[in-house]
């Protein structure tokens, strides 16, 4: 008799394991977005959200948590219960950057997550002013090498991708340039169309207005391909910058010890929400991309992502500057 109720016992937490998933979500989820509302990033959050909760039959939120470079959103996600409810939208800057530039960091952008999918890319452009002369990368190196320590370079901060971007491309072209770091792509914009800034490498849809009203001019993309939104513009490998390359991606992740049938349930309802045509037109129209990687395939590439940035942030003197 106690071995049948033992028997029993097991075969209940069996039928819990199994059903835990199918019943999932049976309340709001939360999904945590480390930037402010209203830029690139919280309008993707926005529409991936507004996506997973129309598949799953539920509610998504998106909750702004924005501060110290992304840091303060990621360690937010990482304390909340491993339970599905809680998502983090982020990508290397939340994952990989944050984690090793400050020196009192409360979490571990890679071990205290668990990978669900990524689902964009917004690719990253090298944009001067339109009254600039140069027209092409080789024009611009060409002025830099003629002005040592003279040409400046935005970013929208210390550790950010398009610092190094930057940093990049004074390596590969032999150049001295003036970094000059902002606090966000909005006041960086603002000194490159004033021309108080020479160039920047941004995400594209952070230019993509300016560039179609004719205010910027973009001299390559700063990706393994071209992006769809400006065919005609080479890659910085085209344009013989091979190695200057890294673009903006974002990716889905829960609490690390999420339950894994609920990883794999959040996981095929983006892969559902991504193959959306309007959805795809829309990140379009903004100039991002589509990017899906499973769950597995994410954490491989959030590793190797951290195994090709980890080295130039040390090598630049900035591991546990902040």
């Amino acid at each position: 008799m106690r071995r049948i109720g033992f028997v029993a016992f097991f075969m209940g937490l069996s039928v819990l394991g199994s059903t835990g998933a199918s019943s999932f979500p049976d309340r709001p989820i939360i999904l945590i977005n480390p930037y402010a509302a209203g830029g690139p990033a919280d309008l993707l959050a926005r529409s991936i959200a507004e996506g997973i909760g129309s598949v799953l039959g539920g509610t998504v939120a998106v909750e702004n948590r924005p501060g110290a470079g992304t840091a303060v959103g990621a360690a937010a996600a990482t304390r909340a219960k491993p339970d599905g409810y809680t998502l983090f939208i982020g990508g290397a800057p939340s994952h990989i950057v944050a984690p090793a530039l400050l020196k009192d960091a409360k979490f571990d952008g890679i071990k205290d997550f668990a990978p669900v999918a990524t689902v964009a890319d917004l690719p990253n452009v090298l944009v001067v002013p339109i009254d600039r002369p140069y027209k092409s990368v080789q024009e611009l190196v060409a002025a830099a090498k003629n002005a040592p320590d003279k040409m400046t370079f935005a970013s929208v901060g210390v550790g950010s991708i398009p610092q190094f971007l930057g940093l990049m491309l004074q390596e590969q072209a032999g150049i001295r340039l003036v970094h000059v770091p902002y606090g966000g792509a909005a006041p960086a914009l603002t000194d490159l169309l004033a021309g108080r800034i020479d160039l920047a490498f941004l995400n594209l849809p952070a230019v993509i207005g300016q560039v179609r009203s004719n205010k910027l001019r973009v001299l390559a993309v700063a990706g393994a391909t071209r992006t769809e939104s400006l065919p005609d513009v080479p890659t910085m490998a085209e344009a013989g910058y091979r190695g200057v390359e890294m673009s903006t991606w974002y990716g889905i992740s829960a609490p690390a010890k999420a339950p894994p049938d609920i990883i794999a349930r959040l996981d095929a309802a983006i892969a559902q929400v991504l193959k959306s045509e309007a959805l795809r037109r829309k990140l379009a129209s903004q100039g991002a991309e589509v990017l899906y990687k499973n769950a597995n395939d994410y954490a491989a590439f959030l590793q190797s992502e951290a195994n090709r940035m980890l080295p130039l942030i040390a090598a630049a003197g900035m591991r546990g500057s902040q």
